[in-house]
């Protein structure tokens, strides 16, 4: 591995190029073909790795079988994963497996002890560089943590649907830094549409009708009821021509408000750039509209208690 090829790796951009020919040699380049484990939740951590090319995908197992795995994040070329073991040797927490063919820069635990023993310039640099990275993804899950907590309250203080729903598409449009959301869900007595909640959108007569009848871009969004993120959205069939609802952005994610198979409605988020949104913030998304779903269920059992109730009043006056 060349040293001024590691410049290709983004945590490793400002790191001298003394520093990077010392990294250069310890790192030991690795392949892997479309589905294969970089390494599996529960393996021992003895080295992390940088990503040269291609994409891995970050899981973990949902329970105890090991059947069921939740997709993390997927990262990209240019970003590395695995570090932790470099400082506590413990067991996997999540499994990494390639998406395609990818390549791989393995630093192995002794390396990088060696690195600091020898020169401990090259290895405070990645150390240092690093910190820098992983900061940047704490404060991120630090506001998804935000989010969760404000509407766990929300559900529990509330008085109506409609308050807790903006509550929601609020909390969710601000952690994601959106430039447009909007929240519509399915009638209990129609296939049609009831917008319940927008965020940065002012839409005329028309284009609420169109969302009314799941036009556009919630079409496909309720005959394949689950999350799609759209880096780039110029060229999709609901972007273009007289499918577009006419506040379509360049970047786009929505996620479905489902509960044991029941599609209770949509989440759509906008954004002006492309490539605006990401794995995580899909991920987040998902999770809220799990809240929300359940949400949902709750209010709608709130009102068959309350009707039962005024039935039985009824019923006893006369």
């Amino acid at each position: 591995m060349e040293p001024h090829e590691l410049k290709r790796i983004a945590v490793l951009q400002s790191i001298d190029d003394a520093a990077l020919d010392r990294l250069a040699h310890a790192l030991e380049v690795r392949d892997y073909t479309d589905g294969q484990s970089v390494f599996g939740e529960g393996d021992p951590g003895d080295s992390m790795y940088f990503l040269r090319e291609g994409r891995v995908r970050i899981e973990m197992r949902t329970d105890s079988t090991g059947g069921a795995r939740k997709t993390l994040t997927v990262l990209e070329a240019g970003d590395y994963f695995g570090e932790m073991s470099l400082f506590d040797q413990k067991p996997r927490s999540a499994s990494a497996v390639a998406e395609g063919t990818i390549r791989t820069l393995r630093l192995s635990k002794a390396a990088f002890d060696e690195l600091q023993a020898r020169g401990g310039r090259a290895g405070m640099s990645v150390l240092f560089a690093m910190i820098r990275t992983s900061s940047e993804r704490i404060r991120r899950l630090s506001a998804h943590l935000v989010v969760y907590d404000e509407i766990g309250k929300a559900i529990g203080e509330c008085r109506g649907l409609d308050e807790l729903l903006m509550v929601i598409l609020r909390q969710l449009s601000r952690a994601m830094l959106v430039d447009w959301g909007l929240l519509v869900l399915r009638s209990q007595f129609s296939n049609r549409l009831e917008l319940r909640g927008t965020v940065n959108l002012q839409l005329t007569p028309a284009q609420q009708q169109a969302v009314a009848d799941g036009q556009g871009f919630l079409e496909p969004a309720l005959k394949e009821p689950q999350a799609r993120l759209f880096a780039d959205v110029r060229g999709e069939a609901f972007a273009v021509g007289e499918r577009r609802l006419g506040f379509e952005t360049a970047s786009l994610v929505w996620v479905p408000i489902a509960l044991e198979q029941e599609l209770l409605g949509v989440i759509a988020l906008g954004g002006l750039q492309t490539g605006q949104f990401d794995l995580d913030a899909v991920n987040l998304a998902q999770g809220v509209a799990r809240q929300t779903a359940q949400a949902i269920l709750n209010a709608r059992h709130r009102e068959e208690e309350q009707a039962r109730s005024r039935h039985a009043r009824q019923f006893v006056r006369f």
